[in-house]
């Protein structure tokens, strides 16, 4: 009793300056019931070590996915006033994200409410879209993009000084910019995101001077390269530890999400609570290589459309410069991204479909090659 075994004597000399008041003495071989109740504190009974710790249950907390989605059918036409408006709360949603930085899907969801914004999840996807900011593979968390700027070419003849702008803004970095060149502003389709802003420069005004004379960090960005369907889905997050069985599961057939019995097929599968009243997952699910991915939804629908062997199709007008494609086979975000950041302006809806403006033949080519979809140029 009272000896201190060798191997941790020296470690006790190291710590008795930060967390022991008394230290040990080796003089003594023993500690008496008033020596040890200064060093335990009054909060525990010395002479009771049995003591329990009550332990008081945490409610379990079910978290949203931002990346379950389903098709909207809120596609009607709004007043030229209600767009306006509308637009106004996005571009105030962009300003608070660029001046937090970065934050969580909680944070997010908590502004969009705040500004009476409906479909937080749609929003989230929107600004990605519009490359105003990324997030993490399963959504949980969100960061704005630096100020950048992208190549555009005008409506009549290409312009080495007309830009799109993304990432963060706000209404002082806006006012600088006009001191140095012109703001040409277009309200989002329904006012569903912030305002495109076109940003035009004399020819002696080059981005580094720009950058300098306003004082903000401004990129030029380029446009990213476009993956093939199969690097795609090797990049999609894998999830292990899955467990079918403990959910109620629904798989989509093509066209709805229907009940079924987990057989190890490949599909895009719903995981709701026993009861089915809340939806807790959404996976694709890979027979070949046994694996569970997580991803957007609807590139996880579109994965699952390929899978069924179901026909996908593009339709370009090469006169308008327009690409249709059905929204019931919405493209998975990576690829919707290059479509909308190729005129910086989200797409319409018209008769089923979603008409992307300003689109390449080449681009309109590049996407169909990669994800192996007929296209139908008119």
């Amino acid at each position: 009793m009272g000896d201190i075994p060798s191997e941790v004597d020296s470690f006790i000399k190291d710590l008795k300056e930060i967390f022991f008041n008394f230290p040990v003495d080796k003089k003594r071989n023993q500690f008496t019931i008033d020596d040890i109740k200064p060093m335990v504190g009054a909060a525990h009974d010395v002479q009771d070590y049995t003591n329990p710790i009550p332990y008081r249950s945490q409610q379990k907390i079910i978290r949203e996915s931002p990346l379950d989605l389903v098709d909207s059918t809120n596609t009607q036409n709004l007043s030229d006033e209600q767009i306006r408006q509308f637009s106004t709360k996005h571009e105030h949603l962009l300003y608070w994200l660029s001046a937090s930085g970065s934050g969580t899907w909680e944070s997010f969801k908590k502004t969009c409410e705040i500004l009476d914004l409906p479909e937080p999840k749609r929003i989230l996807r929107r600004l990605k879209l519009l490359n105003h900011l990324i997030t993490s593979d399963n959504g949980s968390k969100w960061q704005v993009n630096p100020p950048s700027l992208v190549h555009v070419g005008t409506d009549s003849e290409p312009s080495d000084q007309t830009f799109l702008l993304h990432g963060q803004r706000s209404h002082r970095f806006l006012q600088r910019l006009r001191e140095f060149g012109s703001l040409e502003e277009r309200h989002q389709p329904r006012g569903e995101a912030p305002r495109r802003i076109e940003v035009i420069l004399p020819s002696q005004i080059t981005i580094e001077i720009l950058a300098q004379k306003t004082g903000y960090s401004i990129n030029l960005a380029e446009s990213p390269s476009i993956l093939s369907l199969n690097d795609w889905q090797n990049s999609l997050n894998r999830i292990d530890g899955v467990l079918p069985f403990n959910f109620d599961l629904k798989r989509f057939d093509g066209a709805n999400f229907i009940n079924c019995i987990f057989q190890n097929e490949t599909g895009f599968y719903q995981f709701w609570t026993k009861d089915s009243r809340q939806l807790r997952y959404s996976f694709f699910y890979n027979q070949n290589t046994q694996s569970w991915l997580q991803g957007d939804y609807y590139g996880l629908r579109f994965l699952a459309i390929l899978s069924l062997g179901q026909n996908v199709e593009f339709y370009y007008d090469r006169q308008e410069k327009t690409l249709a494609i059905p929204i019931s086979q919405r493209l998975p975000e990576i690829y919707e991204s290059h479509l909308v950041m190729a005129s910086g302006m989200l797409p319409t809806y018209r008769d089923g479909f979603l008409i992307y403006n300003r689109i390449s033949s080449r681009l309109a080519r590049e996407i169909s090659k990669a994800l192996k979809i007929t296209l139908t140029e008119q």
